[in-house]
């Protein structure tokens, strides 16, 4: 771990762009969870791993933050404008690939002036922006500063624990997603057919007790796959309402992942 720690990408070290990663994998969870709050009046979970409170594309998004923006860190206006650009190609590329891979779409733009395919859109890239300049000024500073307080020994051995839990996650995270992709095709095949599933494997069987419905349901709440599980199945997504908002903003999430269910079927 230490030889890993000690490497650099771009001048920067992968010690740092890891502890980066978490960090804004975590800021990003709080970023959605008030964001929805916010704007629909739900508390609801946003995570983008199963059993963890990280949201994966903010990490990404603050690494290349973090490595390709700081040459030019001393000019906000290019850290806007380029934290805007960086940040939306990994937004358009994360969803090209869940949908490409697993046939869901996670977030869905369409509905949303300027967009591209539904994947990006004008306001949002202005949002990343924004997130830009606050991870430059006010995320990069004190995490360096902590980093700097703690001892390399300690941190690298934390650092190494988390990483793996991450990768534990993302290795049942993909496999659910999979496994939920051939439950949602063999459920409506039974439906339509009339004919019944077949015997899962015993990968399968183990995702299966490992990630209970409710808790992939509520781990992505908003993706099209699980919106597909809901409907096939009858579970109910778990939040909290906190206003009138929430009953609209419900209405509206419903009907643009079902109209996105419908065209990835």
């Amino acid at each position: 771990m230490t030889g890993f720690c000690s490497s650099t990408v771009l001048g920067t070290s992968l010690y740092l762009v890891s502890w980066f990663f978490l960090v804004c994998s975590f800021l990003g969870v709080l970023v959605e969870c008030f964001f929805f709050l916010g704007c629909e009046g739900v508390l609801e979970s946003t995570t983008g791993l199963l059993y963890l409170p990280l949201r994966p594309l903010y990490g990404v998004g603050g690494c290349g933050f973090l490595v390709l923006l700081r040459p030019v860190v001393a000019q906000p206006a290019a850290v806007f404008v380029l934290g805007a650009v960086v940040a939306t190609v990994v937004e358009y590329v994360a969803s090209l690939l869940t949908d490409a891979t697993f046939g869901t779409v996670s977030w869905d733009y369409s509905h949303k002036p300027l967009n591209l395919h539904g994947r990006i859109c004008l306001v949002y890239s202005l949002c990343w922006g924004g997130l830009a300049l606050v991870t430059m000024y006010g995320v990069d500073s004190p995490l360096r500063d902590l980093l700097g307080r703690l001892p390399r020994g300690a941190g690298e051995d934390v650092l190494t624990v988390l990483l793996v839990l991450v990768l534990a996650s993302a290795v049942l995270t993909l496999a659910t997603l999979a496994r939920t992709r051939r439950r949602v095709r063999d459920l409506g095949a039974d439906l339509r057919d009339g004919r019944s599933a077949p015997t899962p494997a015993r990968w399968e069987r183990l995702v299966d007790r490992l990630v209970p419905d409710p808790v992939l349901i509520n781990s992505f709440p908003r993706m099209t796959l699980t919106t597909e599980l809901r409907q096939l199945t009858g579970q109910r997504r778990a939040w909290v309402r906190l206003g009138p908002r929430a009953q609209r903003g419900r209405a509206v999430s419903e009907q643009e992942a079902g109209t996105r269910a419908r065209g990835a079927a």
